[in-house]
């Protein structure tokens, strides 16, 4: 019996002792890179939709998502838009794009080129904030329309290219007497 106790009691402080390990849920390794993406693909395209109509169609060789921040990375992109009756609206060209889904906030970097039929805008970075149709850039742009050529800074326009307003102005074209508003 006193045997019996002695193995019990060797066998309880035993247990007790490796009980006190370190434990397997203490890891030695960091935390997960919060600034690693979620998903990353390539040869990607992205419908965009809104009212249940084709917003956007945006193309890229590859893409980075981040889900909890609603962002994407892409690059060699393009970005076509559409009307509600799927006519194409404007294109995009770039070399890298990050697009902010939560803002609806696009930012296009590297060759970049933006073509609408009122006209073409060419630069390194173009920013375009959807919400309220604006696009804008601190950098140097080459904005073509009819065969004129105007080259500036801090292009501030929509989409549509409906109105233009740069800073650092020069001209190619033509002009007539008519078109000229003093």
């Amino acid at each position: 019996m006193l045997k019996k106790l002695t193995y019990l009691i060797f066998f309880v402080c035993m247990l007790f002792l490796s009980a006190c390990k370190q434990s397997v849920l203490d890891q030695t390794s960091p935390a997960l890179n919060r600034s690693l993406p979620d998903e990353t693909s390539e040869n990607v395209s992205i419908y965009e939709y809104k009212d249940n109509k084709i917003d956007y169609l945006l193309t890229a060789s590859r893409i980075e998502r981040f889900y909890e921040t609603r962002r994407l990375n892409a690059w060699k992109v393009k970005i076509t838009t559409y009307d509600i009756k799927k006519r194409i609206i404007n294109t995009i060209t770039a070399d890298t794009t990050f697009v902010d889904e939560a803002r609806n906030l696009v930012q296009a970097r590297g060759n970049v080129v933006f073509q609408t039929p009122n006209g073409t805008i060419k630069s390194k970075l173009i920013n375009w904030d959807r919400n309220v149709d604006e696009i804008y850039t601190p950098e140097k742009v080459l904005l073509i329309r009819n065969g004129d050529v105007l080259q500036g800074d801090n292009l501030r326009t929509n989409s549509a290219l409906s109105f233009v307003e740069l800073n650092a102005v020069s001209a190619e074209g033509t002009i007539t007497q008519d078109e000229i508003d003093w």
